[in-house]
């Protein structure tokens, strides 16, 4: 079968750890994965493969009602390659996910956070 396109949901790092004062996140980006592997389950007689890459802390500028510099929750789950990631690491996982090294893979969460969650 001839792989069709591929569908790549951002996850992220709370969903895995939880975090206090941030149900409404942790519950959004929870319901990311279930979707991820329901829609694999579907997609896949179509040659379709869905993936969600779940970023952990990335370098980038927050502004607005997210500005919070340091989080609570980010002292929490320290990554232990010592450093946030940058955005174009995360870019190369979902570009990964949609090309064609990836057509055997398929409903997986890929962490993408410098070891601040080790998934099992």
């Amino acid at each position: 079968m001839a792989r069709g396109p591929s569908g790549v949901h951002i996850g992220g790092l709370t969903a895995h750890t939880g975090a206090s004062k941030r149900a409404h996140v942790v519950t959004a980006k929870a319901a990311l994965g279930g979707l991820t592997r329901a829609l694999a389950h579907e997609l896949a007689e179509f040659g379709i493969t869905v993936n969600c890459v779940s970023p952990g802390m990335v370098d980038t500028f927050r502004k607005g009602a997210s500005a919070t510099t340091n989080p609570e929750h980010h002292a929490n789950h320290k990554p232990l390659l010592g450093r946030r990631g940058r955005p174009d690491e995360i870019a190369s996982a979902v570009v990964w996910l949609a090309g064609p090294g990836a057509r055997f893979t398929t409903g997986q969460i890929l962490h993408i956070n410098g070891g601040a969650y080790l998934a099992g």
